[in-house]
């Protein structure tokens, strides 16, 4: 029994029922939100310019919500759509740790490429929130306080901030010329 849910079994349980995910600007080129589904591929395309989209969920995220990895790939390359995945499990501050530097390789490798990226999670409450942060102040210029402030100004969040500043160090300092 998984007792969070109160349910007897392991079937799929999308989280966002026929809604579409909700989508936050951080920057021109970083946008932040909840997982989509194939049918919100092309509505990514149409209504937000994406051309790149970074997958953070993990297999369990992907089972629970009825998502099929490839579907979505197909889904974007017919929308000439980008598409990186970078499995974070959910709620593991330990797992963003051990998998931070190949996120923000991923992410890198997408906005280097002039693309307007997706980045996303299940719901885009702590895992994308802290790799945009992450990326900010790797690649932005930012410390990761005026990195927090910008992505919690633009989404409400819960950052792995302990994460970044055992990464980067203190939130105050800012990158090295």
């Amino acid at each position: 029994m998984d007792w969070w849910t109160q349910r007897f079994d392991d079937r799929p349980r999308p989280t966002r029922g026929d809604i579409r995910p909700s989508v936050s600007e951080i920057t021109d080129y970083l946008l932040v939100g909840e997982y989509p589904r194939v049918a919100d591929i092309e509505w990514l395309r149409r209504e937000h310019r994406v051309t790149a989209i970074h997958n953070l969920q993990d297999d369990e995220d992907l089972r629970i919500n009825a998502l099929d990895i490839g579907e979505l790939e197909a889904a974007a390359d017919s929308h000439g759509i980008a598409y990186a995945r970078t499995p974070i499990h959910d709620g593991s501050s330990d797992d963003v740790a051990r998998r931070l530097v190949a996120a923000l390789a991923d992410l890198h490798t997408l906005v280097a490429g002039e693309r307007r990226v997706y980045l996303h999670c299940n719901a885009g409450l702590n895992r994308a929130p802290t790799l945009a942060i992450a990326y900010l102040r790797a690649h932005r210029g930012m410390s990761l306080e005026e990195a927090m402030a910008l992505v919690k100004a633009r989404r409400a969040c819960g950052p792995f901030m302990t994460v970044l500043e055992n990464h980067f160090g203190p939130r105050h300092l800012k990158p090295s010329a």
